[in-house]
């Protein structure tokens, strides 16, 4: 099958050109064009995947190609993106964040649900070993817990503010216990801390700034009558690599992400903004 990028100034491009073209980790798919970015940037893709297609807009590549990846790194950018494909009958994932806004995420759902086609989005956090593991522990504990996770928060991303970091640990957390919230309560500041419900569990989410360099860092622990640990998350050189196998399992099944799962994290992100332009 063959996969167009769509927006490339973000690393992830690299990520995928490298885990489905140069290492063949999925040998029946491949990304075969792309289309934005400078001379430069095309030049540096095309350099990194010999026989990369630059397409000249992005209504001829996805006339070229089976499926997409959108992957600008501001999610305003998303939608509009994501709907051409949509509307071809395109496979499409779409980088995180979703989107920016709760009005775009259902822009898009909707519009998937119309042409019947999948679509799937998702932070790297979701799918890393480490999270994993701790999914199938919380999935043994009998009565309630507490659990936080940590990650980064900076409001002033130019690729749409605290929602380009922040949504890592939100879908982190949406991931391990749920997509379902109640009695969310936000505590301002320089490291905003949210706090929530979910079922059985009692979640916080421990937000801090950019570390050197503008590294971050994330985990989770949990407390509980039978449990007690804590899990760091970390991201390695190829922590793309099950974003990859996700994205290749939609194009041999068909099988999406449902509406819950894609909306659930934009929906969290705008209660969290709402609550902090109150105070």
């Amino acid at each position: 099958m063959r996969i167009g990028l769509v927006g490339v100034d973000g690393s992830h491009a690299e990520d995928f050109l490298r885990h489905f073209n140069i290492e063949g980790r999925h040998r029946d798919i491949a990304v075969t064009a792309f289309w934005g970015g400078d001379e430069a940037r095309k030049a540096e893709l095309q350099a990194l995947a010999p026989g990369l297609r630059a397409a000249d807009s992005l209504d001829r590549l996805i006339a070229d190609v089976d499926a997409v990846i959108v992957g600008a790194r501001h999610g305003d950018l998303h939608l509009p993106h994501a709907l051409p494909a949509i509307a071809a009958g395109k496979f499409v994932f779409v980088d995180k964040p979703f989107t920016c806004t709760v009005g775009n995420a259902v822009a898009l759902i909707d519009a998937a649900e119309r042409a019947g086609t999948p679509l799937l989005s998702g932070s790297a956090l979701r799918w890393q070993a480490e999270t994993v593991m701790l999914k199938a522990r919380l999935a043994y504990l009998d009565g309630p817990f507490a659990i936080s996770g940590y990650g980064t928060w900076y409001p002033d991303s130019e690729y749409g503010g605290a929602i380009f970091y922040a949504i890592h640990t939100i879908e982190l957390m949406q991931e391990l216990v749920g997509t379902r919230w109640s009695n969310l309560r936000v505590e301002s500041g320089d490291h905003p801390i949210i706090s929530y419900d979910a079922g059985r569990a009692s979640v916080t989410l421990q937000l801090h700034p950019l570390g050197p360099n503008g590294s971050s860092a994330f985990g989770a622990s949990v407390r509980s009558r039978q449990l007690t640990c804590e899990t760091p998350i970390p991201l390695p050189d190829d922590y793309m690599a099950p974003v990859t196998d996700r994205i290749a399992t939609m194009l041999r099944t068909g099988q999406g992400m449902d509406r819950e799962t894609l909306l659930a994290p934009i929906l969290m992100m705008a209660e969290i903004d709402a609550r902090l332009a109150r105070r």
